[in-house]
């Protein structure tokens, strides 16, 4: 019996939907699979497979966090474990009118050292990590910046960064997908005496911009961007105002300008807040030393202060924040330094214990994807 023959548009449509593992092995299949997997229409295509279904989507998400002292970078297929793991979700999903929360109730799970990015990277020390689209940047010690794709193993580094030419404070950084030009930027926000700038370092022309605007900002927490709607966020001082003044700021990617986002109350101060995205909303939440809280804002409609709503859990944080990580009933949560399971109402926990880690650091999610850190 010969070979079957296939309709031209089949192949790449059975590829399309495979683990980037897969691929990268059968690339050795003949040229013209080299050749395909490494088009940029079908990177594109593979890419979007998982934007467009859910079941390819979260069979290819991967949580990925550092280590507590940020020398070890972690991926864990946390879709996987919790397939499962039905019991969690049945602890989660009860609903009782006398409800005894433990927190102390623990589900130990092994993640995957990416001791590659690591044995590659220089300087052995992760500061912060940023994803988007199956791509990381990777911020070191010193201030290096790297492009890494975890999936495929490539890694590019960046060029320098600008040198403002004047005295400042120091930088922040952002990274997102520009869906209008179809390229990733990364953003650096400048803190100087009287006001912020912009620069922007474009994956397509592999080289930093500066945008010649000062903005009348002033940062007192060393955050960073946050990626939501298109736009990188900062909450931020104004500057130039009689009185003390809060305000979150959101840089477009797409045309590259500042607008200002309302927060819910006047009295909001950016030193003892920080934003952040839950699900696919912007959020504030209280971040000070030596106090608690088990409430904070989300924006329901981007951009409408009015949206602003006040939520509340059954327990106390110091520092919280959203992993990236959500399913349709549960939410993985970041209690400064752990990991913790919440029902969609905010009244049931569970901690998520890694095995060997008692600590994590920085937290989010990547899409593994063919996707080249090279322009």
């Amino acid at each position: 019996m010969g070979n079957p023959e296939f309709p031209s548009d089949i192949i790449p449509e059975i590829l399309s939907r495979l683990p980037v593992k897969s691929l990268c092995r059968f690339r050795c299949v003949s040229k013209s699979w080299l050749c395909l997997i490494a088009d940029p229409d079908f990177v594109k295509r593979h890419l979007n497979k998982a934007i467009e279904s859910e079941d390819i989507f979260n069979q290819r998400r991967r949580l990925i966090f550092t280590g507590e002292l940020h020398r070890s970078l972690f991926s864990l297929d946390l879709d996987e474990f919790l397939n499962h793991n039905d019991a969690i979700d049945n602890y989660l999903d009860k609903d009782y009118d006398n409800l005894i929360i433990n927190i102390d109730d623990n589900d130990d799970v092994a993640a995957t050292e990416l001791d590659y990015v690591f044995n590659e990277l220089p300087n052995n020390w992760a500061f912060l990590v940023f994803h988007s689209n199956g791509l990381l940047l990777c911020q070191l010690y010193y201030w290096d910046l790297y492009l890494v794709n975890p999936a495929t193993r490539k890694s590019k580094k960046l060029p320098q960064i600008p040198d403002v030419g004047e005295a400042y404070y120091f930088d922040l950084f952002g990274f997102g997908f520009d869906h209008s030009s179809g390229d990733y930027k990364v953003v650096m926000l400048s803190y100087l005496e009287g006001g912020i700038m912009f620069s922007v370092y474009t994956l397509k022309t592999g080289s930093w911009r500066m945008i010649q605007t000062r903005y009348p900002y002033k940062c007192d927490l060393m955050k960073h961007g946050i990626l939501l709607n298109g736009g990188l966020h900062w909450l931020l001082d104004r500057v130039g105002v009689e009185h003390r003044s809060s305000v979150i700021i959101s840089f477009d990617l797409a045309d590259e300008n500042v607008q200002e986002i309302p927060l819910p109350l006047a009295s909001i101060d950016a030193k003892d807040y920080i934003v952040g995205a839950y699900r696919d909303s912007l959020c504030i939440t209280h971040y000070a030393d030596g106090v608690t809280d088990n409430e904070f804002w989300i924006m329901k409609e981007y951009g409408v202060r009015e949206s602003w709503t006040k939520v509340r859990i059954s327990i106390q944080y110091s520092v919280l924040r959203h992993s990236g990580f959500w399913k349709k009933s549960l939410d993985l949560l970041v209690f400064r330094d752990r990991l913790v399971l919440c029902n969609s109402n905010g009244e049931r926990f569970r901690n998520l214990s890694i095995s060997g880690l008692p600590k994590v650091n920085e937290v989010g999610i990547y899409l593994e994807s063919l996707v080249s850190p090279y322009n």
